[in-house]
């Protein structure tokens, strides 16, 4: 009974650790792109295996923001403009009684 319990425990916290590491990295890339645009430069020194593996794992999600904005942005301005269509058959076809 206790060995379930802490099993859960562990659980809730491995869960939650990995919450806030995704929170904490999309936090970065969303500053690496504010900060350099869609621009960002991979830089890698093989003599620093281990921050060349960070800005890898930055400059990646910096270009997978980079495209997902890509393909949103077409998709909302379309959404804004059918919504804008049904706001105005809407307003034309309303009772004369609301206007």
């Amino acid at each position: 009974m206790v060995g379930a319990n802490l099993q859960g425990i562990f659980t809730g916290l491995l869960h939650l650790a990995l919450l806030a590491a995704a929170a904490f990295y999309t936090g970065l890339v969303l500053m690496s792109y504010l900060a350099h645009g869609p621009h960002y430069r991979l830089q890698v020194d093989w003599h620093d295996p281990k921050h060349s593996a960070e800005r890898l794992a930055m400059w990646l999600g910096v270009r997978s923001l980079a495209l997902t904005l890509r393909v949103v942005t077409p998709v909302f301005g379309m959404l804004s403009e059918a919504s804008a269509e049904v706001g105005d058959w809407f307003l034309s076809h309303r009772h004369h009684e609301s206007r």
